[in-house]
Parts: C-alpha cells; sequence; structure tokens
C-alpha cells in the first residue's frame, strides 16, 4: 500500500523547491512517497526541511517549532557544523535525489518505523508498514560470526535484503557483479550466497559454477535469486551448482525456510 509523507519548507531557494519537487516526481513509482505541503499546511507536515544557511529560515522554524514540536526536522546546508549536534539530522547541499531519498527514508524509518517490506523484487520492493519487522532489525541485529554475500545491481534488492537478513543477526557484504562477487570470495569466505542471476558482465551461472569449482568456496550454499521462473532455467542454475533456486519475488516465509535449511545454528 503506498503511504505518502508530508515535507515542510523552511527556507530553501525556489530552485532548491523546485529540484525537491522533480525528485518527488521521480519517486513517485515508489511505494513511499515524498509530498511538499503549502506554508499554511505545515502543521500537517511528517518532516520539515530546514534552510540551515538561511537565519531567517531557522529562527522562523524555531517559532513553528515551539507548538510543533513532534515533527522531526531535516537541516539542509552546505557544509555540515562541526559542532553538531548527533541528535541532529542534515541534508547537504547540493541537493542530489541520492542525498535526498537516502535522507528521508532513513528518516521515516527511524521515526515512523515505517520500511521496505517483506517482497523482493528487481522491479519494485513492495512496502508496508511492519513495526514487528522494524523492531527485530533496529534491536537484534547483531554479529553472530555469520556472513551473507548479495549479488545484486538493485540498489532496492540489496536494501531489502539487508533489512530481512539482518533480523537473523547476519553480517551481510555486497556485490554488485559477478566479478565482485568471485573477487571477494578469492578473499574472503562467507556461509551463504544469495545470487542473481542476471547481472553486469558475466551471468549468475558463470559466477555459481566458478564459486563451486573453487575448493575452498564449493562447500557455501548458493541461493539463486531470479526474475526468471522457467523450468529451464531451474534446471540450468542446479547444474551450474546451486543449491536452490527462488523466482523473485521472494516472499519472508521462503527467506526464513532457506536460513532454518542452511544457516540452522541461527535459530
Amino acid at each position: 500500500m503506498d503511504k505518502i509523507f508530508k515535507i515542510g519548507i523552511f527556507g530553501l531557494a525556489a530552485n532548491e523547491q523546485s529540484t525537491l519537487a522533480s525528485i518527488f516526481k521521480l519517486a513517485a513509482s515508489n511505494s513511499r512517497k515524498y509530498q511538499i505541503v503549502n506554508p499554511t499546511e505545515r502543521d500537517t507536515s511528517d518532516i520539515a526541511l530546514v534552510d540551515h544557511d538561511d537565519e531567517d529560515a531557522v529562527t522562523e522554524w524555531r517559532n513553528f517549532s515551539s507548538n510543533n514540536s513532534q515533527i522531526p526536522v531535516v537541516f539542509v546546508t552546505k557544509t555540515t557544523p562541526e559542532a553538531a549536534d548527533s541528535t541532529e539530522v542534515y541534508l547537504r547541499r547540493p541537493l542530489t535525489l541520492k542525498r535526498v531519498l537516502e535522507t528521508l527514508d532513513k528518516m521515516v524509518m527511524d521515526v515512523y518505523q515505517y520500511i521496505p517490506g517483506v517482497v523482493i523484487d528487481d522491479e519494485e520492493i513492495l512496502e508496508e508498514t511492519n513495526a514487528t519487522l522494524f523492531s527485530a532489525v533496529k534491536n537484534h541485529k547483531q554479529n553472530f560470526g555469520v556472513k551473507a554475500l548479495v549479488v545484486d545491481d538493485s540498489l532496492a534488492v540489496r536494501k531489502s535484503m539487508d533489512l530481512l537478513l539482518g533480523q537473523y543477526g547476519i553480517e551481510i557484504e555486497f556485490a554488485e557483479t559477478g566479478e565482485e562477487a568471485l573477487e571477494y570470495i578469492e578473499g574472503s569466505l562467507c556461509d551463504i550466497i544469495f545470487l542473481d542471476l542476471v547481472l553486469p558482465g558475466i551471468d549468475g551461472y558463470k559466477v555459481c559454477k566458478e564459486i563451486k569449482a573453487n575448493k575452498e568456496a564449493k562447500h557455501i550454499p548458493i541461493i539463486m535469486l531470479t526474475g526468471k521462473g522457467s523450468y529451464f532455467d531451474k534446471i540450468k542454475g542446479t547444474m551450474a551448482g546451486a543449491n536452490l533456486y527462488l523466482t523473485k519475488p521472494v516472499e519472508q516465509e521462503q527467506l526464513k525456510e532457506v536460513i532454518n535449511e542452511y544457516l540452522p545454528n541461527l535459530n
């Protein structure tokens, strides 16, 4: 289900507000959306964006916050103050899509306990308000000495896997290409590998074959993740040495079954 978070603006030049509007428009296909509210409606905001480099804007926000202290704030600045309070959140200029969305996404996770849900897909990460999952990730993400390697060129998939695997206290490493995965395996081993089939450069089949041909790494279970679901693809994955072949989207319950089978000591 889609969720819209309202953004109240204090200060910021017209061109920066236009940039924000464009970023929010580009992110409109996500389940988590952001929307700038009119100045007269800022008391309905979920997050306040305050121009930290504009004294008038900071003063306006302080007066506003005296009656709206529940609204979390992100300070927009060219340079983060050296003496900044560790609890304060800063968004550095220039405003880029990556900076803006990463900052706001973290804010809604920390403050509103709203995180990506439990469905993984190359095209889309379905989201849901799931305070239980959030609490598990936030409070129980410990390192039990178990390490997973997630190989996928999709940032959305990597983020979602980070959240899902974090529930089990697994230390997670990431690779965006097959080459990076093989380079990682040469220098360090892990306990399980989640490997996308379609990758830039060499594909998941070849990566799987090379890992299974490595005397030191061949024991590592490889779980292939892919958007393809034909019988031929599954046979090909099995022949490459994959231990399990999951078609995306992968649900949390399926991931739990994988953990139970290949990493039983985590339960």
